[in-house]
Protein backbone atom coordinates (compact mmCIF):
# COMPACT_ATOMS: atom_id res chain seq x y z
CA UNK A 1 0.00 0.00 0.00
CA UNK A 2 1.67 3.25 -0.86
CA UNK A 3 2.20 5.74 2.07
CA UNK A 4 0.75 9.24 1.99
CA UNK A 5 3.07 12.45 1.92
CA UNK A 6 3.80 13.72 4.76
CA UNK A 7 2.86 17.41 4.79
CA UNK A 8 5.54 20.30 5.00
CA UNK A 9 4.71 21.85 8.43
CA UNK A 10 3.05 25.61 7.86
CA UNK A 11 5.15 28.73 8.58
CA UNK A 12 4.83 30.02 12.06
CA UNK A 13 3.33 26.30 13.62
CA UNK A 14 5.71 24.11 15.26
CA UNK A 15 9.43 26.36 14.13
CA UNK A 16 11.17 29.21 15.78
CA UNK A 17 11.11 32.05 13.90
CA UNK A 18 14.36 33.07 12.52
CA UNK A 19 16.18 35.98 13.65
CA UNK A 20 16.31 39.11 11.51
CA UNK A 21 19.52 40.21 10.44
CA UNK A 22 20.74 44.03 9.59
CA UNK A 23 22.32 43.90 6.06
CA UNK A 24 25.97 44.66 6.32
CA UNK A 25 27.36 48.46 5.59
CA UNK A 26 28.00 48.47 2.59
CA UNK A 27 32.01 48.34 1.83
CA UNK A 28 34.27 51.60 2.57
CA UNK A 29 30.84 53.38 4.33
CA UNK A 30 32.10 55.63 7.78
CA UNK A 31 30.63 54.41 10.95
CA UNK A 32 28.09 57.01 12.58
CA UNK A 33 29.70 59.51 14.47
CA UNK A 34 28.94 59.42 18.60
CA UNK A 35 27.96 62.52 19.69
CA UNK A 36 30.65 64.32 22.08
CA UNK A 37 30.51 63.92 25.83
CA UNK A 38 32.48 63.83 28.72
CA UNK A 39 32.46 61.28 31.06
CA UNK A 40 31.25 61.97 34.39
CA UNK A 41 34.64 61.71 36.19
CA UNK A 42 36.20 64.21 34.10
CA UNK A 43 33.88 66.85 34.32
CA UNK A 44 33.99 66.58 38.71
CA UNK A 45 37.44 66.85 38.03
CA UNK A 46 37.43 70.26 36.22
CA UNK A 47 35.10 71.43 38.79
CA UNK A 48 37.65 70.51 41.54
CA UNK A 49 39.58 71.83 39.77
CA UNK A 50 38.39 74.93 39.18
CA UNK A 51 36.82 75.51 42.47
CA UNK A 52 40.55 75.00 43.87
CA UNK A 53 41.92 77.74 41.85
CA UNK A 54 38.98 80.27 43.11
CA UNK A 55 39.65 79.23 46.56
CA UNK A 56 43.56 80.01 46.25
CA UNK A 57 42.85 83.38 44.76
CA UNK A 58 40.46 83.89 47.78
CA UNK A 59 43.19 83.27 50.01
CA UNK A 60 46.19 85.18 48.24
CA UNK A 61 43.95 88.07 48.15
CA UNK A 62 42.65 88.03 51.90
CA UNK A 63 46.32 87.36 52.70
CA UNK A 64 47.49 90.55 50.82
CA UNK A 65 44.48 92.97 52.05
CA UNK A 66 45.98 91.53 55.81
CA UNK A 67 49.32 93.04 55.22
CA UNK A 68 48.47 96.33 54.04
CA UNK A 69 45.72 96.75 56.74
CA UNK A 70 48.54 95.50 59.30
CA UNK A 71 50.99 98.00 57.85
CA UNK A 72 48.76 100.52 58.16
CA UNK A 73 47.63 99.85 61.91
CA UNK A 74 51.56 99.92 61.96
CA UNK A 75 52.01 103.59 61.10
CA UNK A 76 49.13 104.38 63.25
CA UNK A 77 49.48 102.85 66.44
CA UNK A 78 52.32 102.32 68.47
CA UNK A 79 53.29 98.80 69.75
CA UNK A 80 54.16 99.68 72.98
CA UNK A 81 51.76 101.63 74.01
CA UNK A 82 48.22 100.66 74.22
CA UNK A 83 45.72 103.25 73.13
CA UNK A 84 48.27 105.77 71.80
CA UNK A 85 47.15 106.66 68.23
CA UNK A 86 48.41 109.06 65.71
CA UNK A 87 46.16 112.20 65.83
CA UNK A 88 45.24 111.78 69.20
CA UNK A 89 46.55 114.09 71.86
CA UNK A 90 46.97 112.24 75.60
CA UNK A 91 47.75 113.71 78.96
CA UNK A 92 51.58 112.10 79.64
CA UNK A 93 53.73 112.02 83.08
CA UNK A 94 57.20 111.82 81.80
CA UNK A 95 60.38 111.32 84.65
CA UNK A 96 63.52 113.07 83.98
CA UNK A 97 66.50 114.33 85.77
CA UNK A 98 68.02 117.88 85.26
CA UNK A 99 71.01 116.71 82.97
CA UNK A 100 68.51 115.41 80.57
CA UNK A 101 68.85 118.29 78.26
CA UNK A 102 71.88 117.13 77.26
CA UNK A 103 71.51 114.09 77.85
CA UNK A 104 68.67 112.61 75.80
CA UNK A 105 69.01 112.44 72.03
CA UNK A 106 67.73 110.26 68.95
CA UNK A 107 69.14 109.11 65.28
CA UNK A 108 67.01 108.76 62.29
CA UNK A 109 66.42 109.78 58.89
CA UNK A 110 62.56 110.00 59.17
CA UNK A 111 60.99 113.25 59.09
CA UNK A 112 57.09 113.37 60.31
CA UNK A 113 55.31 116.66 59.95
CA UNK A 114 58.94 118.54 60.40
CA UNK A 115 60.11 116.88 63.44
CA UNK A 116 63.04 114.79 63.16
CA UNK A 117 66.01 113.55 65.33
CA UNK A 118 69.39 116.17 66.16
CA UNK A 119 71.18 113.60 64.32
CA UNK A 120 70.75 111.36 61.19
CA UNK A 121 70.72 107.34 60.95
CA UNK A 122 74.73 107.74 60.31
CA UNK A 123 74.85 109.85 63.75
CA UNK A 124 75.68 112.49 61.70
CA UNK A 125 74.24 115.78 62.69
CA UNK A 126 71.03 116.38 60.92
CA UNK A 127 71.35 120.07 59.95
CA UNK A 128 74.78 121.67 60.25
CA UNK A 129 73.98 124.31 62.86
CA UNK A 130 71.81 122.24 64.91
CA UNK A 131 68.07 121.50 65.41
CA UNK A 132 65.54 123.61 66.60
CA UNK A 133 64.11 122.63 70.13
CA UNK A 134 60.90 122.92 69.06
CA UNK A 135 61.11 120.28 66.01
CA UNK A 136 63.64 117.85 67.83
CA UNK A 137 62.76 115.09 68.72
CA UNK A 138 64.31 113.04 71.73
CA UNK A 139 63.51 110.35 73.26
CA UNK A 140 61.47 110.29 76.74
CA UNK A 141 60.08 107.45 79.10
CA UNK A 142 57.03 107.93 80.78
CA UNK A 143 56.19 106.91 84.86
CA UNK A 144 54.49 103.74 83.21
CA UNK A 145 57.38 102.97 80.95
CA UNK A 146 56.68 103.38 77.59
CA UNK A 147 59.35 104.92 75.57
CA UNK A 148 58.48 107.59 73.08
CA UNK A 149 59.52 110.60 71.03
CA UNK A 150 58.61 114.06 71.79
CA UNK A 151 59.74 117.47 70.73
CA UNK A 152 58.86 120.69 72.50
CA UNK A 153 59.65 119.58 76.12
CA UNK A 154 62.39 121.95 76.93
CA UNK A 155 61.06 125.02 75.01
CA UNK A 156 58.02 124.63 77.06
CA UNK A 157 57.40 127.72 79.54
CA UNK A 158 56.58 125.51 82.11
CA UNK A 159 60.21 124.48 82.45
CA UNK A 160 62.05 128.02 81.98
CA UNK A 161 63.29 128.04 85.41
CA UNK A 162 64.83 125.94 87.34
CA UNK A 163 64.70 122.20 87.71
CA UNK A 164 64.80 120.22 90.56
CA UNK A 165 68.19 118.74 91.70
CA UNK A 166 66.60 115.34 92.36
CA UNK A 167 64.47 113.10 89.98
CA UNK A 168 60.92 114.62 89.10
CA UNK A 169 58.34 114.26 86.57
CA UNK A 170 56.83 116.61 84.18
CA UNK A 171 52.90 116.62 83.53
CA UNK A 172 52.29 117.23 79.40
CA UNK A 173 49.70 116.55 76.71
CA UNK A 174 51.14 114.88 73.64
CA UNK A 175 50.33 115.08 70.35
CA UNK A 176 50.75 111.82 68.20
CA UNK A 177 52.20 112.47 64.99
CA UNK A 178 53.34 109.21 63.93
CA UNK A 179 55.19 105.87 64.69
CA UNK A 180 59.05 105.83 63.96
CA UNK A 181 60.93 102.37 63.66
CA UNK A 182 64.65 102.95 62.41
CA UNK A 183 65.92 104.56 65.54
CA UNK A 184 68.63 104.77 67.80
CA UNK A 185 68.83 106.67 71.12
CA UNK A 186 71.08 107.56 73.84
CA UNK A 187 70.32 108.30 76.85
CA UNK A 188 73.50 109.89 77.92
CA UNK A 189 75.47 112.72 76.95
CA UNK A 190 78.72 111.54 74.55
CA UNK A 191 77.05 107.89 74.78
CA UNK A 192 76.15 105.66 72.17
CA UNK A 193 73.38 105.11 70.48
CA UNK A 194 71.18 101.79 70.40
CA UNK A 195 68.96 100.41 67.85
CA UNK A 196 65.74 99.72 69.09
CA UNK A 197 63.67 96.75 67.85
CA UNK A 198 60.29 98.31 68.28
CA UNK A 199 58.58 101.45 66.18
CA UNK A 200 58.37 104.23 68.53
CA UNK A 201 55.58 106.65 69.10
CA UNK A 202 56.62 110.39 68.28
CA UNK A 203 54.82 113.54 68.37
CA UNK A 204 54.42 116.68 70.61
CA UNK A 205 54.88 118.16 73.45
CA UNK A 206 53.00 121.09 75.28
CA UNK A 207 51.73 122.47 78.12
CA UNK A 208 54.40 120.81 80.30
CA UNK A 209 54.49 122.07 83.84
CA UNK A 210 56.18 120.60 86.98
CA UNK A 211 53.42 119.10 89.24
CA UNK A 212 53.53 121.11 93.02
Amino acid sequence: MPSSPVPEPSPGVGTSPQPQVAPAPPSGARPLAKPDALPPSRVTGEFNVLCYTLLSLFVICFGVWVIFAWMDYGKRYAPLADGWYAGGTRSIEITLVRDDTNNLDCASDVVVEGLHCAYRADQQPFEPGGTNEPVRLRPYNTVDQVVFLGAGLWSSPGLSGPLPSERFTVTCNFRMVSTIRSVATRWAAGGAFTSGKNALPAGVLSDCVIPR
